[in-house]
């Protein structure tokens, strides 16, 4: 008899415990709750908590956010006045010590709460972890989270985490050019415990910092297949085209179309892509610059492929390339 009454009190003190951790998550987080379970049955940790993944945003409540921002580039470029004003918000691709990333994944995290909660008195900083064809960065951010007691040591209310990582892979359009073109892909809100995940996009050896030994993949096989883990868009497609010349053009229709036609998800390009300007690989400024970036977007709307933006931050700064 008191056997079962240890057990029934069991049952309500665990049932009242659920129902205070889930009570107080707004209706958006419980929307992705299937998701960070996910990650948590993953992990096989069994000291990890649900309540220490709040500030991991979840598939459904990003594509809200794409959808949201998608003629929003003010929320992607950290300008003087736009970082002074709390009006950037978002970097949705940065990268770690987990790559070729200066800054620990800590030390990135904290750096994107620290300005939230400096500048941005509306909302909150969205930060992307997406270090180079590997899960690792992602797991970062997950330790990085459990070992804090939330709400105590550390308020993550003003910052949201996506969990990712930036894709090699190479396309193929003979009727522009005949040498394979080398194109990023983007995937967020991935869970980096999946048993499939783990075994594809892993870091074989730790001086290899773009993960290089791992051969380019099929552009078609990477849109279509990592659909199902997350999602997938075109990371700073300008960059892909330069020595194309005019033929840039029509090879980057061709291209987002391709791309439109296998993701099953919220297709997204970095249209508004701080770093064009600051790194060597990007087109030449002034008026060229200017009409194939416009080019770039009006093709993405037209095709109905949103536009998202980052640093593509691989120095210390959340706020520049270097």
């Amino acid at each position: 008899m008191k056997k079962k009454l240890y057990i029934s009190a069991l049952v309500i003190i665990l049932t009242f415990i659920g129902w205070n951790t889930y009570r107080f998550i707004p209706h958006s987080e419980m929307e992705d709750l299937e998701y960070k379970q996910a990650i948590l049955r993953d992990s096989k940790n069994i000291t990890y908590t649900i309540e220490a993944l709040r500030p991991i945003m979840g598939p459904k409540e990003l594509t809200k956010f794409i959808q949201d921002n998608d003629n929003n580039p003010k929320i992607y470029l950290p300008s003087q006045e736009n970082v002074k004003n709390g009006v950037f918000k978002a970097n949705l691709h940065s990268h770690t010590t987990n790559s070729d990333g200066v800054p620990t994944v800590e030390f990135r995290m904290n750096s994107a709460q620290n300005y939230a909660n400096k500048f941005i008195n509306d909302g909150y900083m969205l930060l992307a972890i997406t270090d180079h064809n590997t899960v690792l960065g992602a797991k970062s951010v997950i330790k990085t989270l459990q070992r804090r007691k939330w709400g105590k040591q550390v308020n993550w209310n003003k910052t949201k985490i996506i969990l990712g990582m930036e894709i090699n892979s190479e396309y193929h359009n003979s009727k522009v050019t005949d040498i394979p073109v080398q194109i990023h892909v983007l995937a967020w809100c991935i869970n980096p415990y999946d048993k499939f995940l783990n075994k594809e996009f892993y870091k074989p050896n730790l001086n290899d910092k773009w993960n290089r030994k791992l051969p380019d993949r099929d552009f078609d096989w990477v849109i279509s297949t990592i659909s199902n883990y997350g999602i997938v868009g075109v990371a700073h497609p300008a960059r892909y085209t330069t020595f194309m010349k005019e033929k840039k053009y029509p090879y980057i229709t061709e291209m987002l179309t391709r791309y439109k036609s296998l993701t099953t998800n919220t297709p997204f390009t970095e249209g508004y892509y701080q770093s064009y300007k600051v790194t060597s690989t990007g087109p030449h400024l002034g008026d060229e610059y200017d009409k194939y970036i416009n080019y770039i977007n009006t093709e993405a709307k037209r095709l109905g492929i949103n536009r998202t933006g980052s640093t593509d931050a691989h120095g210390s700064s959340i706020f520049v390339y270097k």
